[in-house]
């Protein structure tokens, strides 16, 4: 398996792992030093870090993120670009609010880095050519 294979399955495992609600086994597949932008504030959360270092910082807001839903799930649809390093994906952000019951289907598009075969950076736009912007790549890269 290549390098560019490899982290198609890191970021598709990873996601999988959340979806499941299997925080442990998506944090193992991180760097220590990632990187976390988050994406997605909740009124009933008190008001996170606009960006998270760490898989203990990532941890805590995930567990916090996800008692606020019923049913969550993040399933990857497209690899828009990758290389060695970086990584540009579609994903679908689908969920249930506890309590409310309220439906999100969202699409974002991601803009990760890869460093040792662990997640160092991550995060999430509203459109693809802003997550390509990120990672310093042309719209045509």
């Amino acid at each position: 398996m290549n390098a560019t294979e490899r982290n198609v399955q890191l970021i598709r495992e990873g996601l999988e792992a959340f979806s499941r609600g299997d925080l442990g086994e998506s944090l193992e597949r991180m760097h220590p030093d990632v990187e976390w932008h988050v994406v997605f504030r909740l009124p009933d959360l008190p008001a996170p870090k606009e960006v998270l270092r760490g898989r203990d910082e990532i941890e805590a807001l995930w567990k916090q993120f996800r008692s606020a839903w019923d049913e969550l799930t993040v399933r990857l649809e497209e690899i828009l670009y990758i290389d060695d390093e970086r990584v540009v994906a579609r994903a679908r952000f689908q969920g249930r609010g506890a309590g409310s019951g309220a439906e999100v289907d969202r699409v974002v598009f991601y803009a990760f880095r890869i460093r040792d075969e662990q997640l160092i950076y991550s995060r999430a736009f509203d459109d693809e050519a802003a997550a390509r912007a990120d990672l310093g790549l042309e719209n045509g890269a």
